[in-house]
Order: structure tokens, then sequence, then C-alpha cells
């Protein structure tokens, strides 16, 4: 029992990673705990938009999840290049932070983050596509604050986030125009 309260006690760590996206209005960054909590709650709202069906209660125990080893690795970016290599650093991250669990509650939570970084199951697709639909939302709510800071482009955010457009067919048409409108105003400008 000592374990699980120490780990508990790790998860408050989330708090104190910083991501790079800022909450809606701009008045500061996000932190993973906010991230994954926002997330994970989406995961129960949007179940209806989703393109298939889905259990989005298995899907928010991903999002809750899934950025865990974020604890030692920080946060990556999405449109970093070393993107491609976060995945192996944090499988370690998450083995040792994992370390000390009783053995059934390692594997699963293991079992649910390996589930939605292979992102092949119905509720992996859905819990990915969520994870990549908060941040454009705070974008959107901040005007493209980040895509501007860090000069993603266009393309970059549309081809990104195709597993959006993919899981959430309703919400997508949505979603792009916003993403269009604020590149029409970078692009221009204004």
């Amino acid at each position: 029992m000592s374990a699980l309260l120490d780990f508990v006690l790790t998860l408050d760590r989330l708090k104190s990673v910083d991501r790079r996206n800022s909450v809606a209005g701009g008045a500061r960054f996000e932190n993973t705990a906010e991230h994954s909590w926002h997330a994970a709650t989406m995961a129960l709202v949007l179940r209806e938009a989703c393109a298939f069906p889905v259990d989005a209660h298995r899907a928010s125990r991903m999002l809750l999840l899934h950025d865990v080893p974020e604890i030692e690795c920080g946060d990556t970016f999405l449109y970093d290049a070393a993107r491609a290599d976060a995945s192996q650093s944090e499988a370690l991250a998450l083995d040792r932070l994992l370390t000390g669990l009783p053995a059934d509650a390692a594997a699963e939570m293991k079992a649910l983050w390996h589930e939605f970084t292979d992102a092949v199951t119905p509720e992996a697709r859905y819990a990915y596509a969520i994870d990549r639909l908060m941040p454009v939302l705070l974008n959107i709510a901040n005007d493209g604050d980040v895509w501007r800071r860090h000069g993603v482009s266009r393309d970059r955010v549309l081809a990104m986030n195709q597993p959006v457009a993919e899981v959430f067919p309703s919400l997508w048409p949505m979603v792009r125009a916003r993403i269009e409108a604020i590149f029409d105003r970078i692009d221009g400008g204004a």
C-alpha cells in the first residue's frame, strides 16, 4: 500500500511539467496534469462525435496515464523533430516510475500506455485524436499563439492533426475552418 501512495504523490509532479500551449485566454502555460485531466474529460464528452463505437471510459483511462512519463522526460512539443525519439525514452521512464507498484497495477498501467502509443484499437485511436485535438483547441482559443511563436506552418498543423479528421469527421470541418482562418490572418500579416 505504501508504494501506491508513493506513486500517487509522484503523479503530483505532473503539475510542474509545463507544456508549450497556453491555457485558453493565454494567461499562462498549461501543465501536463491539466492537459491529461482535460483530455480524459473530453473522452467522456465527445464519444457521440466519434466515427466508430468506442469505450470512452477506457479511452479516458488511457488519457489519464499517457503522459505520466513526462514526470521524468518533460513534454516533447508535437512539432519538434525530437518527437520521433520520445516514445522510447518515455517507455523507459514509465518502467522506472511503475517500479515498486504491485505487479498487476503496474502491468495494467503499462498495457494502457502501450495501447495508447500504438494507437491501433478503437479506444486508442479515439484517445490519440483527443490528445491532438486539445492543443488545437487551445491554439484556436489563443489565435494560434503557439503556432506563431514556433513558426509552425498551416500544412504542418493540418498534417499532424489528420487523426482528428479521421476520428471526428463531424467536428473536423469546424476545427479545420478555424485553423484556416487563423492561418489566413497569420499569412496575411493581420
